[in-house]
């Protein structure tokens, strides 16, 4: 069984930005105008399930923010614009 303190541990040095969070961050640092779930997925051949989850992450500890809502092209839908926010280590 492990302790408490040793999963408390784990949690405080496992870095917050990996895997598909980090990939999905750095999709979004490649657009300076920002993009919507929807369109990261389309263009980069993402389920939108997967982008969505991680955007919501992200969004909740502060690497991306809204930054304006668009009509989507395909749907019709109104969607949210996501821009990255530069972060210092």
């Amino acid at each position: 069984m492990i302790a408490q303190t040793s999963r408390q541990a784990y949690r405080e040095i496992k870095p917050f930005l990996s895997g598909k969070r980090k990939m999905i961050y750095e999709l979004f640092l490649q657009h300076e105008n920002g993009a919507t779930r929807q369109e990261i997925a389309r263009w980069y051949h993402q389920k939108e399930c997967g982008v969505c989850g991680r955007v919501n992450e992200l969004l909740h500890e502060g690497y991306l923010k809204v930054v304006g809502t668009k009509k989507d092209a395909i749907t019709g839908h109104s969607a949210e614009i996501l821009k990255a926010v530069e972060r210092v280590a």
